[in-house]
């Protein structure tokens, strides 16, 4: 049986929503003084978002990676050593898993 005419769904796109929940991040970071840099990627089943948060201190800046994948699911990483921290299906669940070291000096 030929399938030539099924087209993939791809729910990798970041919503309207999604995008701000992000930027409400960049909100919380400005009321804890801190700095909040975000960058968007997308690739072909794979929309990302590379969070930076910091002080302007000797600190090391916090830095995570919320991926978007083509089945609709959320994945918080680690950027630096691309590890999986958390999973879900909303992108609520993975933001309220982002680590302390994103918020606040450690």
């Amino acid at each position: 049986m030929p399938t030539d005419n099924v087209v993939s769904l791809d729910l990798s796109v970041f919503t309207r929503g999604d995008i701000e929940a992000i930027k409400s991040l960049g909100e919380k970071q400005k009321l804890l003084f801190r700095w909040f840099r975000c960058e968007r990627k997308t690739e072909p089943g794979r929309d990302q978002y590379m969070i930076y948060s910091g002080t302007r201190s000797r600190t090391p800046y916090a830095a995570y990676r919320i991926e978007r994948r083509k089945d609709g699911t959320y994945h918080l990483m680690e950027q630096r050593t691309d590890t999986e921290i958390a999973a879900g299906r909303i992108i609520g669940d993975v933001i309220t898993k982002i680590p302390d070291d994103f918020f606040y000096s450690v």
